[in-house]
């Protein structure tokens, strides 16, 4: 399905489903020592409160991205759902860091 990504609290985005679905990124601090550099971004996914995955990035010599799906129970919404509003929300991160 088509999500349409806006813009939201603090750096965070808000994630729309054409059929009223929901999905919260909240930008959050890389807490993790093996993610502690810098230029590390940390996105959690909350849906309906509960945490539905999160999203890594390394800033290494080869730009890297890691998608963890962590919804244990029923839902409307898949990892092939947060995979598409992850590479949406990675299109974005890339142009703001490139300067567009």
């Amino acid at each position: 399905m088509i999500w349409q990504i806006k813009e939201w609290i603090c750096g965070g985005f808000r994630a729309v489903r054409p059929d009223g679905e929901k999905v919260f990124v909240y930008h959050r601090l890389a807490w993790e020592p093996a993610n502690c550099d810098e230029n590390s971004s940390f996105y959690e996914f909350r849906w309906h409160g509960l945490a539905a995955g999160r999203l890594t990035t390394e800033n290494s010599w080869r730009r890297r991205l890691k998608l963890l799906f962590t919804l244990d129970t029923a839902a409307t919404i898949t990892e092939q759902d947060l995979l598409d509003i992850s590479l949406q929300i990675a299109g974005r991160i890339r142009a703001v860091a490139s300067g567009q």
